[in-house]
């Protein structure tokens, strides 16, 4: 015979059907990270297998015993921009690139010059030109990790208020300067900040080293002399014991109002860049055009006002505007 159900025994099946539950669900969750796991590891795989092959060990293997002892680059400058190599590997991966570039423009505009000159003269030619190049590469490749080095430190600088502000925020939490760093890893903060971060977290997680060596370390290889103070002012917080929500605090504060500083004198020059392009590529034109049209109708000058009129209009206008394009290109500051 069947009697009614306890109460108990009824909040128990449906404690045990909500349980069952949950553990499936939690299962289906696992399954779907488990497989967006092994799609990211399938696309990474795949972006390797199509990355374009390192030169470095190539050109060390050619170039190497005459790259040891050149002072061409500096291991330093290629830290500051975080380039994985050695300045010998670098400097041979430059040899190597120069030689390539020259070898490749002398056989691709010999024969083209061969047509049109003499075989000598054709020959001298594509040497040049070859020449050219392959200085023209040596030259952009020795000034590559300056030139990497510097737009690394006008990101930082740009991103610092908000990050150190953020770090204000957690140390107002009582959360340990190395939970800190850790934190800005997955914070929402700029790339370039959790490049710098993640250096210092690697030298601690990976090398064993403690906080503050790695810090000092960050110090000498940070490429933006504003990060490198902040961080000589968490190790002397830190060191003496001091408030440092109250330090990463009025830090923000002093990047913020050097921000405002910066973009004021960005306004100001895209004002006078303003001011040149409609002299240089509205109103000049302009004259010209109405000077070269009086000067066809009174005839008598010898100027060709026509084809000088196309040369305005095709050529003048158009490198204004592209040269002004550039300008502001380098002068706003982009958004990440």
């Amino acid at each position: 015979m069947s009697g009614p159900v306890p109460e108990g025994a009824e909040g128990g099946k449906e404690a045990a059907i909500s349980a069952v539950g949950a553990l499936e669900g939690e299962a289906k969750k696992a399954e779907e990270e488990a497989k967006e796991a092994k799609r990211k590891e399938e696309k990474g795989k795949e972006k390797k297998r199509f990355a374009f092959p390192d030169l470095s060990l190539f050109a060390y293997r050619i170039f190497g015993r005459f790259t040891d002892r050149t002072k061409l680059v500096k291991d330093e400058e290629l830290r500051k921009c975080l380039m994985r190599t050695t300045a010998a590997r670098y400097v041979a991966k430059m040899y190597l690139l120069t030689m390539i570039g020259a070898i490749v423009t002398v056989a691709v505009t010999l024969p083209f010059l061969v047509r049109w000159m003499i075989l000598r003269y054709a020959l001298y030619s594509s040497l040049a030109l070859g020449l050219l190049v392959g200085a023209a590469i040596f030259l952009a490749t020795y000034m590559y990790p300056t030139y990497a080095a510097g737009m690394r430190k006008r990101k930082i600088n740009t991103s610092l208020n908000f990050a150190t502000q953020y770090m204000a925020i957690l140390a107002g939490a009582d959360v340990t300067p190395e939970r800190i760093f850790k934190s800005l890893l997955k914070g929402d903060v700029d790339k370039i900040i959790k490049e710098e971060v993640g250096e210092i977290v690697k030298s601690i997680d990976l090398f064993g080293k403690d906080f503050y060596t790695a810090i000092q370390e960050r110090i000498k290889d940070t490429a933006s002399p504003k990060f490198a103070d902040l961080l000589k002012g968490i190790l002397a917080v830190g060191n003496m014991g001091g408030d440092l929500r109250r330090y990463l605090y009025m830090q923000g504060r002093a990047f913020m109002r050097e921000r405002r500083i910066d973009m004021k004198k960005q306004l100001d020059g895209l004002g006078v860049a303003a001011e040149i392009y409609i002299s240089m590529g509205v109103v000049l034109p302009l004259i010209i055009v109405v000077m070269l049209a009086t000067m066809s109708f009174i005839g008598g000058s010898g100027i060709n006002a026509v084809l000088w009129m196309y040369v305005v209009t095709f050529v003048m206008i158009p490198a204004v505007s592209a040269l002004m394009l550039l300008i502001l290109d380098s002068s706003v500051p982009r958004e990440e």
